[in-house]
């Protein structure tokens, strides 16, 4: 099997354990109450009626599956290598700081959901703020992830739309910022409920990268089969 196949597979095995982390994590009924910032809302009170070890399993599935994700950006930054991208090291490494700093977020925001729920179910009354606070620590650090996924993204659909991947510029519309920004537009267009809210406004961002994996990965292997055949 072709070696980008296999570093795809991983990476799209990596997609769809995170949006299960994700599903544990936040597919619950949204809130539409604020907190100590108007930018990240108050937990839910849901998660206070949830097992706490929800929160655990969501957390490991998101660290283990961006270890897997960095595969198929790996997959992608092959490519470019073999297209001559300039600047390619660029995409790698924003890719590198994605999934580093994605792992952090995912420990602390799975952790910061168990200590709500802990605390919340010993009647600590300040459980929310002290669980909101605790999450503000690290949301400045959990920004780098974003910078470096738009990084990366920008980057993508810049070697895409400039045809280096065989003038198939059309792979710029797989593009993860673009599809996560479609995604978006669903979350606020469609009702709010917890299955909506926690497929288009939280898993967002693996179900971009699960789209993105699966299509460069059937660029790429058909790319592949095609020059076999010219080269035979």
């Amino acid at each position: 099997m072709h070696l980008n196949k296999k570093l795809f597979i991983v990476g799209i095995i990596g997609s769809v354990l995170c949006f299960a982390g994700d599903m544990l994590l936040g597919c619950f009924t949204p809130s539409k109450e604020f907190g100590n910032s108007i930018i990240f809302p108050p937990f839910s009170d849901d998660w206070a009626n949830s097992s706490p070890y929800r929160f655990v399993v969501g957390g490991l599935f998101g660290v283990i599956a961006l270890l897997l994700m960095f595969c198929g950006f790996y997959a992608i930054y092959r490519e470019m290598i073999t297209k001559k991208c300039k600047y390619s090291k660029l995409f790698i490494i924003c890719a590198f700081v994605f999934v580093s700093v994605g792992t952090l977020y995912h420990c602390v925001f799975a952790m910061t959901a168990y200590i709500y729920n802990k605390l919340y179910n010993i009647q600590v009354l300040e459980a929310k703020l002290i669980a909101e606070q605790l999450f503000f620590v690290f949301i400045a650090v959990a920004s780098l992830a974003a910078v470096a996924f738009a990084g990366l993204s920008v980057y993508l659909f810049f070697v895409t739309i400039t045809g280096k991947f065989n003038n198939k510029k059309w792979l710029s519309i797989f593009n993860p910022l673009l599809i996560m920004l479609v995604l978006i537009i669903l979350s606020k267009i469609l009702p709010a409920n917890k299955v909506i809210t926690g497929v288009f406004a939280w898993g967002q961002q693996s179900l971009a990268l699960f789209i993105t994996f699966m299509i460069f990965m059937i660029y790429s292997v058909r790319y592949s089969h095609a020059e076999n055949k010219k080269g035979s």
